[in-house]
């Protein structure tokens, strides 16, 4: 495919090529949903390794001082061979979610921002939450890593947009794959960014009246708009507490060798991992890098301690070799058939208002539920795994304030 000139359209960046009087579906066959559940996405073979990986990748970004900065991400280009186990997650997710769409994007300029986090869970269905406020794309490990809540916030190139002020560049597709069955859900709201005339940001303030609560579910994956509002606000939608999940073995029933049963085991036997919340996040990035993204070094890979082979590869090290993970979801256009869902109410007994910092300005965000509602909606989702919300008018608004500092937008912006 020619190389094109960048252009932006509706959020998104595009090619030239594109045809500005199509349909939104025409010219945006990713995201194929604004949002889509997978339950048992992913298996593993080597699943306490491949955490143990996660939260030395997530230490790594959030160790002050270092170059991985609790703001960092990673980016691995479409065309980049993996070089571990992550990376190799990393391309899987960004394939399937790019499927069929080859010669429609550019691959020289598009690949998957990577992350991890690693998260204590404080398990609550009662009013008492730990007050927190993080952001993470989905999640955040800001100055308080020991807290799974996260703040609201739109994924975006901030690096982008402090070089062109106002302008909101957004991964086509966000997602996240589920690494363990605690904590905070993530709340996805039917809300974009504004646009980059909308020079006071007038447009965030008003009702929302559909999202999602999706709650942590081991190898559950998720994706959505990567244009929409989301976080994990626990006081309002809190973690619930469920049985001990038996997925804390290896998912994948394939014999592995005596080297890795005898590192699974002593992992597993002193696994501070567990009640973590972990997740694995990628965001589909379509003719763009993101600016602040870095590509893994070196020594963090060296590091890593799944086993890992390059399939195509024929220089096998282990005939017994078995592959870290397996991913179960042949067709990303096989969502979950979410058939219930749950409608909330506007009420004087309102739940509250939370500051948030969306697009460089103060937003109130008002829970006007009362909190026992929003509450039993989590403990309903929680049943279901992932449930759309109907918000009546006035159940969830926004209400946008004054501009922020440049502390506090730095601040927000460490996802």
């Amino acid at each position: 495919m020619a190389e094109s000139d960048l252009i932006l359209d509706e959020g998104f960046p595009v090619l030239s090529d594109f045809k500005p009087g199509s349909s939104e579906a025409e010219r945006f066959p990713v995201p194929r949903a604004p949002f889509a559940s997978y339950t048992n996405a992913i298996t593993f073979a080597q699943r306490t390794s491949f955490l143990n990986d996660c939260a030395l990748v997530f230490n790594a970004r959030a160790t002050e001082g270092d170059e991985y900065s609790s703001g960092s991400t990673f980016f691995l280009p479409s065309s980049m061979k993996p070089r571990c186990a992550l990376e190799a997650l990393a391309q899987t997710i960004f394939n399937k979610h790019t499927e069929g769409l080859e010669g429609k994007f550019d691959p020289k300029n598009s690949g998957a921002e990577w992350w991890t986090l690693v998260l204590d869970n404080k398990l609550t269905t009662s009013n008492d939450p730990p007050p927190k406020k993080a952001i993470d794309k989905d999640d955040d490990d800001s100055e308080d890593e020991e807290d799974d809540e996260v703040g609201m916030h739109f994924d975006a190139d901030y690096a982008l947009e402090e070089q062109a002020s106002g302008v909101f560049l957004h991964p086509r597709v966000a997602t996240i794959t589920y690494l363990s069955d605690v904590g905070v859900p993530t709340l996805i709201l039917d809300k974009r960014s504004p646009p980059p005339q909308d020079v006071e940001k007038s447009s965030l303030n008003g009702s929302i009246t559909k999202g999602w609560l999706s709650h942590p579910s081991f190898g559950k994956h998720v994706s959505f708009d990567g244009r929409l509002l989301h976080g994990a606000p626990g006081e309002f939608f809190p973690s619930v507490s469920t049985p001990e999940s038996s997925k804390y073995d290896d998912d994948v029933p394939e014999p592995q060798t005596k080297k890795q049963k005898v590192e699974e085991k002593a992992d597993e036997e002193d696994n501070a991992l567990v009640g973590k919340r972990i997740t694995f996040l990628v965001n589909i990035w379509l003719n763009h890098s993101t600016m602040d993204a870095v590509i893994l070094d070196d020594d963090i890979v060296n590091k890593l301690t799944t086993t890992w082979e390059d399939p195509d590869s024929n220089a096998k090290s282990d005939e017994a070799h078995v592959p870290a993970f397996q991913w179960n979801t042949k067709d990303i256009a096989n969502e979950d058939k979410l058939t219930n869902k749950v409608s909330l109410a506007k009420s004087s007994d309102a739940a509250g208002i939370e500051d948030i910092v969306l697009c460089n300005r103060h937003v109130d965000m008002a829970f006007n539920s009362p909190m026992s509602d929003l509450h039993d909606a989590s403990k309903l989702a929680a049943k279901e795994g992932s449930m759309p919300l109907i918000l009546e008018e006035g159940v969830l608004t926004l209400t946008v304030g004054r501009e922020a500092s440049d502390d506090e937008d730095d601040e927000s912006e460490e996802d």
